[in-house]
């Protein structure tokens, strides 16, 4: 029997759901069913998991999906310090078992994750955002101001960051900085808004921003979950967005999102004479 048959029925349908979690190469996957099941070459886990189902109202923050599942649920622990750089997805598969105990099914929902919070010490709450909240984003941004708007290395920016990096392997772990030998090649200070990055699996790369740099000393934006010493990692220098930057350290100048010589007084001060 086909899914629809099964799901229009009056009493042939035994619905279960399956939850595919992906980052890149890595993925989690459960299952409302009471054993491990395998769907299109994939294997579910079981696991104690719910959400509190789907709707479409138009607005973003009420369309959410929240999903219970357990305290130590291993994609919810991606949250437990620092959330992940990257997007973790979501997709929601609602299936049926067939007369053959084989299983039939449809994607029902799309999207990714947007927070995690442990509502008691045996489970947790996972909100989700559909696919198409991405619309409800703002959209122009940029202003007429001096210092540039762009974030360093994105495609406004335009430059390249494998010209930058640095390779190297971190020499100290304290809970808050990394000492790795290939920072001191630069000024202290130089690292200062940049990222570090590393594998985790699957070709999957992590990153966490650079807070401060002093010497061979790195401190991270969210500490150092994730990394220990003797690890292989590359850093990225940072950029203070203002021209002389730009120019002289990035030779970057035609790129620069900024206006360097806007006047400091307003059109708008009642000044005749602009």
């Amino acid at each position: 029997m086909t899914f629809d048959s099964i799901e229009t029925s009056l009493a042939s349908g035994r619905p279960l759901s399956a939850y595919h979690f992906y980052r890149g190469g890595l993925a989690w996957d459960y299952t409302t069913a009471e054993r491990s099941i395998v769907y299109q070459d994939t294997t579910f886990a079981a696991a104690a998991i719910s959400d509190d189902g789907r709707r479409q109202t138009g607005q973003a923050t009420a369309d959410a999906l929240a999903i219970t599942a357990p305290a130590n649920l291993p994609v919810a622990q991606l949250y437990r310090g620092t959330p992940p750089a990257g997007r973790v997805n979501l997709t929601i598969h609602d299936l049926h078992w067939d007369d053959g105990d084989g299983l039939v099914g449809r994607v029902a929902w799309v999207g990714s994750i947007t927070d995690v919070r442990w509502t008691a010490q045996d489970r947790c709450r996972i909100t989700c955002q559909a696919i198409d909240s991405v619309l409800d984003r703002p959209g122009l941004r940029l202003t007429w101001q001096r210092e540039c708007p762009h974030n360093l290395y994105d495609r406004n920016c335009r430059v390249n960051p494998a010209w930058h990096r640095a390779t190297g392997v971190l020499a100290e772990v304290d809970g808050a900085r990394v000492r790795i030998m290939a920072a001191a090649g630069l000024a202290s200070g130089r690292y200062k808004g940049g990222y570090i990055e590393w594998h985790i699996g699957a070709g999957v790369l992590e990153q966490r921003g650079i807070q401060s740099h002093a010497g061979q000393w790195l401190t991270l934006i969210g500490g150092t979950y994730g990394l220990a010493a003797g690890q292989a990692v590359a850093i990225y220098p940072g950029c203070d967005n203002v021209i002389a930057t730009c120019s002289e350290v990035y030779g970057n100048s035609p790129n620069y999102g900024g206006i360097p010589r806007l006047p400091g007084e307003s059109p708008f001060s009642g000044n005749p004479i602009f």
